[in-house]
C-alpha cells in the first residue's frame, strides 16, 4: 500500500498547490525523502501522514482515520507467507483486492481467478510453460483460493460484477469433464450471494470493446481512488489516473450492458453444467 499511499499524497499536494520542498518543510524533511514517500520507496508514520494531509487542506476526521488505519494496522496479511513465489505486483493485486469495496471483472478467455475451483485453477497455473511456475502450481491455487475470502467473509464482503464469456464455459481441450462441471456448479452457488453478480457474453454478441483485453476496476473506500488493472501472468498493469479509469470503466458498462441478463445468464451455465450447449 505505500504506493497507493505516496499518489493520494502526491494528488492532495498537488491540488493544494504546493511544491515537494514546501510539503517536505512541514516535517522538517529533506525534498529527497518526501519524494521517496510519493513514489512509494520510504514508510511514513501516520502522525506524518496526519501532518501531511492537514498541511494539503485535508482535515475530516474520517478522511484522515482512513488512511493512518492503513498504516497502523499493523497485522501479518496471510500472502506474506507466499512472499518467496509471488511476484511483488501479484502480492500488490491481492493486498487491493482485500481492501475493494466493489470490483468489476471482465476476462474474455477464463472464469474469474477469485471464482475458480481448485481444479480449474491448477489447470490453468500448470499449464504455463515456465518449470519455476509448474513447481509452485499448488502453493498457487492456494493462493487462489485463498483470496476468494473476501467475497465470502462475514463483513464487509467485496461487491463483484463479472462478465464471462460463453466460450469460457466450453471444457478445455485436455481437462476432464468432471473438472468444468464442478467448475460451473460452483458458479451458479456462488452466483445465489447477493453480494456476486455473473453475467454471461453470449457467442452470438456483437462486437463489443471489451474484445481487445481483461479488465479489472476497483472502488474503495473513501478517499481512496478507484483505479483499473490488465492482469497478465506476474500480477498486473495498475492504471490510477481518474481518466485511465474512466475509460476503462466506460469499456466495462458497455460490456455489461451487452452480456445475458443475469437470469439469461443462470440458464446458459446451467445448460453448460449438464453437458449441452447454448444452442
Amino acid at each position: 500500500m505505500r504506493r497507493r499511499l505516496g499518489g493520494l499524497l502526491r494528488r492532495n499536494r498537488g491540488k493544494a498547490g504546493m511544491t515537494l520542498a514546501d510539503a517536505a518543510k512541514t516535517l522538517d524533511w529533506e525534498n529527497t525523502r518526501l519524494s521517496r514517500v510519493e513514489t512509494g520507496q520510504y514508510q511514513i508514520k501516520a502522525e506524518d501522514v496526519s501532518r501531511l494531509l492537514r498541511t494539503y487542506g485535508i482535515t475530516e476526521p474520517d478522511t484522515i482515520a482512513e488512511v493512518t488505519r492503513v498504516i497502523d494496522s499493523g497485522h501479518r496479511a496471510w500472502w506474506e507467507a507466499y512472499a518467496d513465489i509471488l511476484p511483488r505486483t501479484y502480492a500488490d493485486v491481492i493486498a487491493l483486492e482485500s481492501e475493494a469495496v466493489t470490483i468489476r471483472a471482465y476476462f474474455p478467455q477464463l472464469i474469474p481467478a477469485v471464482l475458480q475451483t481448485p481444479a480449474y485453477a491448477h489447470a490453468i497455473i500448470s499449464s504455463s510453460p515456465r518449470a519455476e511456475t509448474q513447481k509452485t502450481a499448488s502453493a498457487l491455487v492456494q493462493v487462489r483460493q485463498a483470496r476468494k475470502e473476501i467475497l465470502t467473509r462475514t463483513t464487509g464482503a467485496t461487491v463483484l460484477h463479472t462478465v464471462i464469456d460463453e466460450s469460457a464455459l466450453y471444457p478445455r481441450a485436455g481437462s476432464t469433464s468432471d473438472l468444468m462441471r464442478d467448475q460451473l456448479l460452483s458458479l451458479l452457488d456462488v452466483a445465489e450471494r447477493e453480494n456476486i453478480t455473473i453475467r454471461i457474453m453470449p457467442l452470438d454478441a456483437p462486437v463489443h470493446s471489451g474484445l481487445t483485453s481483461n479488465m479489472t476496476i476497483m472502488d474503495f473506500r473513501h478517499p481512496w481512488p478507484s483505479l483499473a488493472l490488465v492482469d497478465h501472468t506476474r500480477g498486473g498493469v495498475f492504471l490510477e489516473e481518474p481518466e485511465d479509469v474512466a475509460a476503462f470503466a466506460e469499456v466495462f458498462d458497455a460490456v455489461y450492458e451487452a452480456a445475458l441478463p443475469v437470469d439469461e445468464s443462470r440458464d446458459v451455465i446451467k445448460k453448460y453444467s449438464k453437458g449441452s450447449n447454448h444452442g
